[in-house]
Formats: C-alpha cells, sequence, structure tokens
C-alpha cells in the first residue's frame, strides 16, 4: 500500500542545485588510513599524559615518604644506649640522665 503523489518540480530551484552538484570519488582507503592514524596519535598522546601523570604521582609519594621517614632525624651519633649508662644498684644513673634530660 504505498501511495504515490506527483510533485510539480520547481524550475529555478532544481537548476540551481544540479549546478552546485560534485561528483566526488575519495580514495576511501587514504581517509581510512588517514583516520587510523589520527586515532594512533591520539592514543599515543593520551598514553604519554597518563605516563607522565603516574610519574608525578610516584614522585609525590616518594617525597611524602621521605618526609614521614625517621632517617633524617634519626643519626647513629646522637643516639645514645642504655649500655652506655652506668648499671648501679639502684636507679640514680637512671634518674640523673632524666633530670640532665629535662
Amino acid at each position: 500500500n504505498v501511495k504515490r503523489i506527483s510533485v510539480e518540480k520547481n524550475g529555478p530551484i532544481v537548476r540551481a542545485i544540479e549546478k552546485s552538484r560534485q561528483e566526488l570519488y575519495p580514495d576511501l582507503s587514504e581517509e581510512q588510513a588517514a583516520r587510523l592514524r589520527q586515532i594512533q596519535q591520539q592514543k599515543k598522546a593520551e598514553y604519554k599524559k597518563l605516563a607522565e601523570q603516574k610519574k608525578e604521582a610516584k614522585r609525590q609519594a616518594q617525597q611524602e615518604k621521605e618526609a614521614r621517614s625517621y632517617d633524617r632525624i634519626m643519626h647513629e651519633d646522637q643516639m645514645t644506649s642504655t649500655k652506655d649508662r652506668a648499671a648501679t644498684v639502684d636507679a640514680t644513673a637512671a634518674e640523673e640522665y632524666e633530670d640532665d634530660f629535662f
């Protein structure tokens, strides 16, 4: 049940359309290759950006780890041991050390 309607052609409009019509025969394989190159470049740029972000995050994590580390605070030459203290029968050596500390 197809209904067909005949329509009058508008001469000047049809001529203008016919005049401006272009028959293109594009090289589809070249267009596809160009598109694939463009996509590859975008993926490469995105991968590079992601790698840079990971590198920056790793650098920041390393800086934070160093900031929280006691390695730069604690040095062997500044540390004292209980072995260095003279042992006495009573706790006078420890008390003297504590008094000196405060």
